[in-house]
């Protein structure tokens, strides 16, 4: 039985657009490409999800950047929850799951920013409760973050339905007794695991 549903953040109901992001503030191919790399592929980016400064951040990503990218990287730094947008067909979703009277909730490897932007998510009126990894000081695949989750809001793992779109969480989701689902884009087979675990969706939105 799923009598709760547990939603990460991005690449499920946001969008994160990186790569407009560090071309919007260089301009130039090349450059953009580093500024990519450096800010989002590499280390420092967890700082923030770990609940560090984007000031500390941004000191170790400037380490790595030729000093003519310094002021694109702080722009970027500055900006970059302008380039979050929602994901229409999980949002739907979670509209459809919460007019059957299942609760929603967020667990997310996110910055403290998370407040300046948590609006953005179309459902965001509708979540129940958030875990943010920027506030325990754990991250996704941890373990103790899922044993947060269901301390704090009271959930049994076996009845709890979890989406994210990286393999690792959801299988320490499911080493939780979690159901979990790895969300890569493709709706129409979400909403099939879903069917499959008893929830009553339409199979097509």
């Amino acid at each position: 039985m799923v009598a709760s549903v547990i939603f990460d953040m991005g690449n499920i109901l946001l969008d994160f657009h990186t790569r407009e992001l560090t071309a919007a503030v260089t301009g130039c191919g090349g450059d953009a490409e580093l500024l990519h790399r450096e800010m989002f592929e590499g280390p420092d980016w967890l700082i923030l999800d770990r609940g560090g400064t984007e000031e500390e951040a941004l000191a170790h990503m400037k380490e790595r950047l030729p000093s003519r990218l310094w002021p694109a990287a702080g722009q970027a730094m500055e900006r970059w929850d302008e380039f979050l947008f929602p994901r229409p067909e999980i949002n739907h979703l979670a509209r459809e799951l919460d007019g059957l009277g299942l609760p929603l909730y967020i667990l997310s490897n996110t910055s403290r920013r998370f407040y300046r932007f948590q609006e953005k998510i179309p459902v965001w009126p509708l979540i129940r409760g958030t875990l943010l990894s920027c506030e325990e000081h754990l991250l996704k695949p941890d373990l103790d973050i899922f044993r947060r989750l269901f301390t704090r809001f009271g959930l049994t793992p076996g009845e709890c339905f979890f989406i994210d779109d990286y393999n690792v969480n959801i299988e320490a989701a499911r080493w939780c007794g979690m159901q979990a689902f790895h969300y890569r884009n493709d709706i129409s087979t979400l909403r099939a695991a879903l069917r499959q675990a008893g929830v009553p969706v339409a199979l097509e939105a």
